[in-house]
């Protein structure tokens, strides 16, 4: 219980570990009160440094550890994760439906699966990770981080609210309400195909009879695209939070060997994940691995679309604030166009807080 706020305390104590996993957003948090070492003196290192470190990872990958100037490194990525799309192929193949590429696909397949069965199509998970889909796959600024503001381009964010409210209103898509997340009413069939963490394959596996009435067969692919690619990178980054330089070249040279290929590898997979660099996803094992595993192959398929979105103090309630601003257009208790301004109002107010 309140793990970040605990581990925060303890490292301003100076008892707190020599290294954890941390996602950017957080990373901010310990950055600011010099509580990170900056790797990039070891990683650059001529003797003990690893020469092709930028290469070796995912181009958005590299851009998200690098945001805060300098070509720092504070985070050493391991594995990588994102949403992946679940949908009912036993559905599917009854309507003759192909697994969506792009959101008017998405939104084909949702309504045939509605006018069939009587059940909403599409829902997602995390109505903040798909609203930003969206946008950025639209080709939208996100943060403007010079002048601490919201970049989102207006006339977009109101079509894609009012897209996807008129879905929720007309009952081919929906949201997931207090079920928190969709893999148990997508068991249920109470929806044909949602939007979804990868990490979760397991908890939808759980979730479908496999044998009765109400069995059916699982399908997952890639979450579907824009004109610009774009998902978000929900891995593991390691973190060193010694500020002891011997310590911090122990915590290195141990990730310099776990992020190793073959060692990666076999992390990954133990861990049921992609592993973050490209000479481990292009392995045979990994390959393998993916071909028993509909999550990882639609991740392996999906791993040079990762992006990244600025990790600057307000940036977690723009998140808040997005949430909120799609679901009162889609529950109808806002118009797209007032609900946008009152997001932004909120945005930036929280950006410049700082």
């Amino acid at each position: 219980a309140e793990y970040d706020a605990k581990l925060l305390q303890a490292v301003s104590a100076g008892k707190g570990p020599d290294f954890t996993t941390m996602f950017p957003s957080t990373a901010i948090n310990y950055m600011t009160d010099g509580y990170l070492y900056n790797m990039s003196e070891f990683i650059n290192d001529p003797e003990i440094g690893i020469p092709d470190f930028k290469d070796r990872i995912a181009e958005g990958m590299y851009a998200e550890i690098t945001q805060w100037g300098n070509d720092d490194i504070y985070l050493i990525p391991t594995t990588f994760g994102s949403e992946v799309l679940y949908y009912n192929k036993t559905m599917f193949d009854e309507l003759k439906l192909t697994p969506p590429t792009t959101w008017e696909e998405l939104e084909n397949c949702a309504k045939a699966i509605y006018n069939k069965y009587g059940i909403a199509g599409f829902g997602t998970d995390s109505i903040t990770d798909s609203f930003q889909d969206w946008v950025m796959q639209d080709g939208s600024d996100y943060i403007d981080v010079e002048n601490k503001k919201v970049a989102i381009d207006r006339d977009l964010a109101i079509e894609k609210l009012n897209w996807f409210a008129n879905g929720v209103q007309k009952g081919y898509f929906r949201l997931v309400g207090e079920d928190y997340y969709f893999s148990n009413p997508f068991g249920s069939q109470a929806v044909g195909m949602y939007v979804g963490s990868s990490a979760g394959v397991d908890y939808v596996y759980a979730a479908v009879p496999t044998e009765g009435d109400g069995a059916f067969e699982v399908g997952c692919c890639p979450i579907p695209q824009g004109e610009h690619k774009f998902i978000p990178n929900w891995g593991s980054t390691y973190a060193c939070l010694s500020k002891d330089s011997e310590h911090a070249r122990g915590v290195y040279e141990f990730l310099k060997y776990m992020t190793s290929k073959e060692q990666l590898v076999d992390w990954a997979i133990a861990f049921g994940a992609l592993p973050a660099h490209k000479d481990s996803v292009e392995d045979a094992k990994t390959q393998e691995y993916a071909q028993t595993n509909i999550a990882i192959r639609a991740l392996v398929e999906e791993y040079d679309y990762v992006g990244h979105l600025p990790s600057i103090f307000g940036a977690d309630t723009v998140r808040t604030e997005i949430d909120k601003m799609v679901q009162s257009v889609a529950l109808d208790t806002m118009d797209a166009e007032s609900a946008f301004d009152a997001f932004e109002a909120a945005a930036n107010a929280a950006l410049n807080d700082y």
